[in-house]
């Protein structure tokens, strides 16, 4: 079977047998990579070190039928932060399943990993809540499941003021618009549509220029968080680690 060598970023990492351990990889050139590390949790493993979450890396793998295998990796970049700073690690593991749902096996991801590398090298100096609230909403754009913010999904229309959102219908809805049988749409103030295009538009090079009050953050976790669960069916599995928090 062919082997193939890439630049990867570590987004999960789950014991598997004795010795081993199950990896998933993102890669510029080929999405979304489970594979298998044999004998990688040996301390004397030279794979050992490098195939930590977070980590970038440099890895050559063997294709597989149902999974790959991890033949080396060499250590490009650790980040330190997600590995020592529990909060950091917790909202750094919500990105990283994120990502993880949301990339495909086999098909180019350079946005999404670029993106990765920005989110994950910033966690050390910024809020990880909020690092990850904008991580998740900026990652969505890559998607091809993009949310509508700032137009209504009925008339197309800019939205301006206050309005609803539908997480059903994928986004924004004018007050002209709302019918007398819609159950299920939520408040969207004006400063909520702010807030969410502040994220969108957050420079991770740059200390962010903004502040936002607890009901509207709550707002947004809110939204983002009941479509990611219409969209996969249940709830992501590292929110347990962040209410520990």
């Amino acid at each position: 079977m062919g082997q193939y060598q890439t630049d990867a970023l570590v987004l999960g990492v789950k014991n598997w047998g004795e010795a081993d351990k199950i990896i998933t990889l993102l890669s510029r050139d080929h999405g979304k990579i489970t594979a298998t590390a044999f004998g990688c949790r040996r301390p004397k493993s030279p794979l050992a070190g490098a195939l930590q979450m977070f980590n970038e890396v440099d890895i050559q793998l063997t294709k597989g039928n149902r999974l790959d295998t991890v033949r080396q990796a060499s250590l490009k970049h650790a980040n330190r932060t997600m590995s020592t700073d529990f909060s950091a690690m917790a909202y750094g593991a919500f990105v990283a399943e994120l990502a993880t749902n949301l990339a495909v096996e086999g098909f180019p991801q350079g946005d999404m990993y670029d993106k990765l590398l920005e989110v994950f090298n910033a966690f050390g100096s910024r809020n990880p809540r909020i690092a990850a609230l904008a991580a998740a909403f900026q990652i969505l754009e890559f998607s091809g499941m993009q949310l509508s913010y700032d137009r209504c999904v009925r008339s197309n229309q800019e939205i301006e003021g206050d309005a609803y959102f539908s997480i059903q219908e994928g986004g924004a809805i004018s007050p002209e618009m709302v019918r007398p049988e819609d159950r299920d749409i939520m408040e969207y103030p004006a400063a909520l549509q702010v807030f969410i295009g502040q994220l969108l538009r957050l420079n991770w090079l740059d200390k962010p220029a903004f502040k936002v009050n607890g009901r509207i953050m709550v707002q947004a976790e809110a939204l983002l968080l009941g479509y990611l669960y219409s969209m996969f069916g249940k709830p992501m599995k590292s929110l347990k680690f962040i209410q520990q928090l």
